[in-house]
Parts: C-alpha cells; structure tokens; sequence
C-alpha cells in the first residue's frame, strides 16, 4: 500500500532540516512534528523564546499527514457525551475550545495570506443507523447553545435525518503549516530515545537538547514514567480512500463510530471510516471503502489511500497541560480522538499561555489531571483489553514457519525455535525482527492494509523491517533477517541435496 495521503502526494515543498548531531540548550523544547507540535512551537517563538524543534522522521508524516483536514466543530457524539458526563457548561465550554482554534487557524491562514485550499462548508451529521442518535446529538448542541439545525438532507450514503453546521473549514493542512514563517529551529530524523525529567534533557541518537521546559506533542505521550498515560488513552486506527473527478459541496460524518466520514478537496472527494482499535486484524477497510465510495460517486479511480492513527480519552476531551502534577516544566499535548485541527491550534495557544504563567480559559477543560466523569466502563475496557493483549502474547508460541508466509505478507512464526516477525518480499526474501513490541512487550500484529506492524496495547508501529514509526516505543525491533536467510539458505541446499540423491 502506498500510504501517502493525497496532502503528502502534492506536497511540492522539498525543504528537509538536518539531523541533530551535537548537544544544544534552548528555552524551549517541542517534541513531535504534527500540527499541535508545530504550532506549539510557532506559539513560543512568536513570544520571544529560543525554541527546538525535533521529529523523529520527517514533519507531517504522521497523523497530520494523514488527517481529513477538517477544522470543525461539529464532531460527531462528542456534545451528548459531554452533556451526560459534564453538564450542559462543559459541552459549551468544549464548543467554544474548537471555535477559538478555527478563529485561531483562519487567522493565521489571513495574517500570512496563505493558499491552501480553504473552504467554508456546512457540516452534516447523520446516522445510517438510528435517527435517534442524530436527534441526541442534535438536543445536547441546543441545550450548549451551539448552532444547528435538524432537517432531512439529501447525503451521498443517502436520505438521512441530519443535523446541518453551517461554517465549517477544510483545508489542505500541509501547505497552511509550510507557508507559515519559521522562526525556530528544527532537526528531523532526531527521534527523542531517553528523558532525564530532573534534569529536562532530551537525548537522542547523536545528541541531546536541554530546555527550561519541554513539551510532548507525540502522538502517544512518550514518559511512561509519569501521567499514566498508556492506562488513558486508546489506539485507534481510521482508512481513507480519495477519489478523482467526485464532488461534494459540504462534509458528511455518519455518527456511527466506524461511520464514514465524506469531504470534497482539490481533485475529488475522500471517504473515510472503518475505525478500529490499532493492531486488531485486517478488517479490509480499503476494500470496504472503495466499494462505498463507488456505491456513492460511481467508478473513479482512487488517487490515494492511506491510515491515520489517533490516540482517545475516555472523555472526548483531549488532554493538554501540565504532563503531570510534579513535572510542572514539561507539557503534554494528546487524546484528540480524530478531531486534531481545532483542538491543536487551541492547544497551542494554551501551552504558551502556562508556558508565561497566563491564565487560559480552557486550561481546566483539557487538563490532565481533571477528574473524569462517566469513563469508568470506558477505562475498565481498554485495561482489561491491554492485559489480555500483553497475556495472551507472552503466551502465544506459533507452530507455523516461515516457509506459511506468502509473498508480501506478514506473519509472527517460529525461527530458530523462537517467536519472531517475518516479512516476505514479493520477491521471495525475509525481514525478521523481534516479534515484541519493546514498549511493554505485548507481541506486534500484521497490518496488511499498511504493511506495518501494529502494537495493539498502546498503537507503537514499525515498517516491515522493524524502524519504528510511532510512539510510545521509542526504538525500533531488533533485528533476525540473517537467521532468517540462513534457514532459507539451509532449506535450499537441503532441497538440493535431495534432489541430487533422487
């Protein structure tokens, strides 16, 4: 699979940064090159500080290079959760947290006149499933006081009970963030690899970078050490398909949790949805897609299709804030539960203000430590999901070898009379790792529809040859390709020899 998001595909800007190589000091330290990374970071130069930025592999290759790009605040079953758990205050309060960052993005994109393929649609929310769901959502916005409007609507799945947004914005995400003005410094391919918090130092594979305070903007936060973090978030993988020629003239999300979720851009439309825990098997989302996607716009080619992988709260609510009680001079920025636009700018804005000691009137909203209601069932699940992954794992012993594994294909086996992950080339050659994720150790499962491998505890993922694409694991999988290709070559010359003696 190619798994360049049509944002990636036209990507013109070739500018790369350099590799941190030495040990540098600045004020501050951002870690993590998405959207909520780079605008945090732009936020603190913009006040004066001398800030570092550093990615692991290139800027926008994760989430933010995969996103939908809608910067909304009309977000599916987020408001009647609030409602329920909070009040009506909360839900308003969390309303008026994606208006700001739309106002904040919209600024941006006038202040620096920015062309990245800004629209201004109306937002649809329906349910292929129940109409009841669309009128829950739609009672929890009145009730916020958030504007909408319940009405049937012609959609591309369909004639459906919908609740209409007016004034939404898409965009294309990587031309507004490469056309914004660079006034700190960034290293790419300088994956962060140890945190000294008492001393807030950053080491990385050829150097290390202290700062009077540091910010984590991975997608997963990477100190397991404090926070709790791997016991509050979940993994979550969601497809996309873009298709050529197709039109749209506003963007539509069924409020199903795996429902699709449709928006026009510069060429076509893109159908999203399948969403699933990471690391849970092949679901053939892409297939699926494509069969929607032809269902609703006929048959066009697709242009791109890819993943992007999220991390959710229990709540709804990201968390942004202090990373801990007693890490005061280290931030955290997570849990956007696919809804990353808004909430980064908003984020941003928020980590600079405690970064001043300013008050920000969202600071409680999405703080860390809040005290989270109605997310015990929630919390409970996903415990208990994770234990039984990292058991069942440990446990697990395959029977099968290498000699199973068909072309192209992934699969945890039996090498050398130990569990390892072994890929096959199309040609025919193997690519062993360890077959442990060595975050917590839970064993790795094979995403056919993006040729990785997947952790399905706390989503960490590593190309089929065991480089590590995302946190929390912060090291790639060791290598066994030489077992592996002695044991193809002892099969061979066994072959051989008994073909000779026949």
């Amino acid at each position: 699979m190619d798994c360049l998001s049509v944002w990636q595909s036209a990507d013109s800007d070739v500018r790369r940064y350099p590799r941190l190589t030495e040990n540098i000091s600045a004020n501050a330290l951002v870690v993590g090159g998405g959207i909520a990374g780079y605008l945090t970071a732009y936020r603190l130069a913009e006040a004066g500080r001398k800030v570092v930025l550093i990615e692991g592999y290139r800027l926008f290759c994760g989430t933010t290079g995969h996103t939908t790009a809608k910067i909304t605040y009309h977000q599916g079953g987020v408001y009647p959760k609030l409602v329920r758990s909070y009040g009506v205050s909360v839900a308003k309060r969390y309303y008026e947290a994606q208006t700001s960052g739309m106002r904040d993005i919209l600024a941006l994109k006038e202040e620096h006149a920015i062309d990245c393929d800004w629209r201004v649609l109306d937002g649809y929310i329906y349910s292929s499933e129940s109409s009841e769901a669309v009128q829950r959502i739609y009672c929890a916005m009145s009730d916020a006081g958030i504007g909408s409007v319940l009405e049937h609507a012609e959609t591309p799945a369909g004639d459906f009970l919908t609740v209409r947004a007016p004034g939404q914005y898409a965009f294309n995400p990587l031309r507004f963030l490469r056309a914004l003005p660079v006034r700190f410094d960034i290293y790419e391919n300088t994956r962060a690899l140890r945190f000294d918090v008492g001393k807030k130092t950053v080491y990385t594979e050829e150097g290390s970078v202290h700062a009077d305070f540091i910010v984590i903007a991975t997608r997963f936060p990477a100190i397991d050490s404090h926070g709790s973090y791997f016991l509050k978030l979940r993994p979550s993988m969601s497809y996309t398909v873009a298709v050529s020629g197709a039109s749209a003239n506003a963007t539509y999300l069924d409020a199903r949790e795996d429902g699709l979720s449709i928006r026009p851009y510069d060429g076509g439309v893109t159908v999203g949805g399948f969403d699933r825990r990471t690391g849970t098997g092949d679901m053939h989302a892409l297939l699926g897609l494509r069969a929607a996607a032809s269902r609703m716009f006929g048959d066009r080619s697709v242009a791109a299709e890819w993943a992007a992988q999220d991390c959710m709260t229990f709540d709804g609510i990201p968390y942004v804030g202090y990373y801990s009680p007693e890490l005061r001079d280290i931030y955290v920025i997570a849990g956007f539960n696919k809804w990353g636009m808004a909430n980064s700018a908003t984020a941003a804005r928020l980590i600079s203000d405690l970064a001043d000691g300013r008050e920000n009137p969202f600071e409680e909203l999405y703080s860390p430590t809040r005290r989270r209601k109605g997310c015990a069932g929630g919390f409970i699940r996903n415990a208990a999901r994770s234990a039984a992954y990292l058991i069942a794992g440990n446990l697990h012993y395959p029977l099968s070898t290498a000699k199973s594994i068909a072309p192209g294909e992934g699969k945890v086996v039996r090498l050398h009379g130990k569990k390892r992950a072994v890929y096959k080339e199309p040609g025919g050659r193997l690519y062993a790792t360890e077959a442990m994720c060595p975050h917590l150790h839970a064993e790795l499962k094979w995403n056919a529809e993006t040729q990785t491998w997947d952790c399905p505890c706390h989503g960490s993922r590593f190309d089929r040859f065991g480089n590590v694409i995302s946190a929390p694991a912060l090291c790639g999988l060791k290598s066994h390709t030489r077992l592996a290709e002695e044991e193809a070559a002892g099969k061979k010359k066994r072959r051989k020899k008994a073909n000779e003696g026949g």
